[in-house]
């Protein structure tokens, strides 16, 4: 027996900020990051509100679990009846994680403003520990907003080079999401569609096409609900495992890991099989490596890496730690194909260039 449950209520397409006006009168706390708040993006958000609003306004990219533990603090002081997070992933991740952690536990309502995370329908919250230099991924199903809110205008401002690292993350989650252990049929309907429709438009997004950053948006909280349900895979953990020690961004780590993942896990031929499918879904020759060469073009068209920015001592000195970090990531349970620390050290030296050298 398996179960499939969907949430939170989503509002989408042109206008749908204005369904911030069902929180009339209520205090609501605003988590985003100082440059949203600075531009007067977040005031599109905070003018719809009409009870008392305070801005918690200091998320930074990686969210830390020292800044999770200040958000807590602000939101015990202001005693919400809910919590709005506006922005990317870094705002989202922030406030589930300060909600959770609060004593409150306040309703959560999400706005993103980048199509790649998917944050606001999943819950998965990615926090860093600085301390050790990881990444931690918080998973609790009372990490689900209560509400999320898709407006496609509130991408209009993202930078080519963010809507490229942030769209390969939507590829990255819905074909992770495809060949996860935990798949159903109903993941699949999610992943394939977010699949599709993010190759088919991030190319028209990366040059300014407004309807095409609407659909990316579409298909983020699409790949969202997919990995929400059936797990993510070993090209995740790599990804939290790299971007905690090097602090690189990671729709770009993804870009860069998933053609080498696609290739370990090839050794499965059910994997093969659903890579193929995924392939001529989107209209290209039905094998794996089709798929993933037409993934290698785009991520090249994006002008994204061909490896890791990273210098190789960095990389090599640290490849015990990040191989650790990686295979004790809760993305790895659900990789199709179980990969033990060799496989991961040459997956991290196929990424960083450094040729034969485990």
């Amino acid at each position: 027996m398996e179960r499939f449950s969907i949430r939170p209520r989503i509002t989408f397409g042109p206008g749908a900020l204005a369904e911030l006006e069902a929180l009339a009168g209520k205090r609501v706390l605003l988590v985003t990051d100082g440059f949203l708040a600075s531009s007067g993006l977040a005031g599109r958000a905070a003018e719809r509100l009409t009870g008392p609003v305070e801005v918690f306004d200091k998320v930074e990219p990686d969210p830390s679990l020292r800044l999770v533990a200040e958000g807590v603090a602000a939101l015990e002081a202001f005693q919400p009846d809910v919590v709005a997070a506006f922005g990317g992933g870094s705002p989202m991740d922030c406030a589930k994680a300060m909600c959770w952690f609060s004593r409150r536990r306040p309703p959560l309502w999400c706005i993103p403003t980048t199509a790649g995370t998917g944050s606001e329908v999943t819950s998965f919250a990615v926090l860093t520990d600085t301390d050790r230099g990881v990444k931690v991924p918080l998973v609790e199903e009372g990490l689900l907003p209560e509400a999320a809110i898709l407006d496609p205008a509130l991408l209009a401002g993202v930078p080519a080079k963010v809507t490229a690292d942030t769209g390969m993350d939507v590829l990255t989650h819905a074909a992770e999401a495809y060949v996860a252990r935990g798949h159903s049929p109903f993941s699949d309907a999610l992943a394939e569609k977010a699949f599709t429709l993010a190759y088919a438009r991030l190319p028209a997004a990366f040059a300014g096409d407004g309807e095409a950053r609407g659909d990316m948006l579409l298909a983020s909280c699409m790949a969202g609900m997919a990995f929400n349900a059936a797990g993510l895979g070993a090209c995740h953990a790599l990804a939290h495992a790299l971007g905690g020690r090097f602090h690189l961004p990671h729709g770009r780590l993804n870009a860069l890991l998933l053609p080498e993942v696609m290739a370990c896990n090839a050794g499965d031929r059910w994997v093969v099989a659903r890579y193929a499918a995924l392939a001529k879904a989107c209209g290209l020759a039905g094998t794996h490596r089709a798929l993933s060469a037409a993934l290698v073009r785009l991520r090249t068209g994006l002008g994204l890496p061909n490896r890791l920015e990273v210098e190789p001592e960095a990389l090599g000195a640290a490849l015990e730690d990040l191989t650790a970090a990686t295979l004790a990531d809760r993305c790895m349970e659900q990789n199709p194909v179980r990969l033990g620390p060799e496989e991961v050290k040459a997956l991290l030296v196929r990424a960083g260039g450094l040729g034969g050298r485990p």
